[in-house]
């Protein structure tokens, strides 16, 4: 993916003790997104999953190791605290491998090198302010809403527009990135960013309401929790993992962790 010759690498401890570890925060961050941020009447769904941050950056990184620490994650939270049966999360946590599978499978598939820099320029010296700025915008909103939300006004208000203005200053940074950075990149970004919060939505809400061995919630709950699923995703995905794919790719690149195809 990269150009040039490189040794074929081979599946490491430095792999399996990544996996747990990134497993471990992810399910940590879901249990907090999850009573923090619920979508009421469905356990273990959020209208901001901040461990989509962790496990889909990881499978752009490592591949299948970040696609089954999404899945982990989630089958531990489908167990405690969401209460749901062994079998229903086995079938439900398959919307967090989704997640973290699909934009893996774009970069790896269409053989492009998930380089996130950008060009000079002073288009170029914007881009680290929007998308640093509304990464840290959205983060003092959730800090906020973590320690004082429970009061009420005017903390929530300013929640809600801490989400709201670093969603918007993060796609002004995309949108720069896709015009002075690697174009092929940032489009297949997007279209992953896109793709995997509908497609993991559709799964997760589905196996909630729909299908499922039985399905845990109501039928009638289904556009409820896939349209905060989706949102959530997408506000996540585009703030938090855009900030953390930008930051730490050149970084993990060096790395002997880094993934070229699906395990090593």
């Amino acid at each position: 993916m990269t150009g040039g010759t490189r040794a074929k690498r081979r599946v490491t401890w430095g792999h399996i003790v990544s996996f747990v570890l990134a497993t471990a925060i992810a399910y940590v961050l879901a249990v907090l997104s999850s009573l923090i941020f619920p979508v009421l009447g469905a356990p273990g769904v959020s209208a901001l999953y901040v461990a989509a941050a962790v496990y889909v950056p990881l499978g752009v990184w490592m591949g299948m190791w970040g696609a089954l620490a999404g899945y982990f994650s989630c089958f531990f939270l489908g167990l405690y605290p969401s209460g749901y049966t062994v079998i229903q999360s086995a079938v439900w946590s398959f919307a967090d491998f989704i997640e973290a599978i699909v934009p893996a499978m774009l970069f790896r598939l269409l053989r492009v090198d998930p380089d996130f820099t950008v060009k000079r320029g002073r288009a170029a010296k914007l881009f680290p302010v929007f998308v640093s700025l509304g990464f840290a915008i959205l983060v003092l909103g959730i800090i906020i809403q973590v320690l004082w939300g429970s009061l009420g006004e005017p903390f929530t208000s300013i929640y809600v527009g801490s989400v709201y203005t670093g969603l918007a200053l993060a796609l002004v940074g995309i949108m720069l990135g896709l015009l002075v950075g690697n174009a092929k990149t940032w489009a297949t970004y997007i279209a992953g960013v896109i793709l995997t919060s509908v497609l993991s939505g559709l799964w997760g809400a589905g196996t909630l309401t729909v299908f499922n061995f039985p399905p845990p919630l109501p039928s009638e709950l289904f556009w409820p929790v896939f349209t905060g699923w989706v949102i959530g995703d997408l506000i996540v995905l585009s703030v938090i993992s855009t900030a953390i794919l930008v930051a730490l790719t050149p970084v993990f690149k060096r790395t002997e962790l880094y993934v070229e195809g699906w395990w090593s």
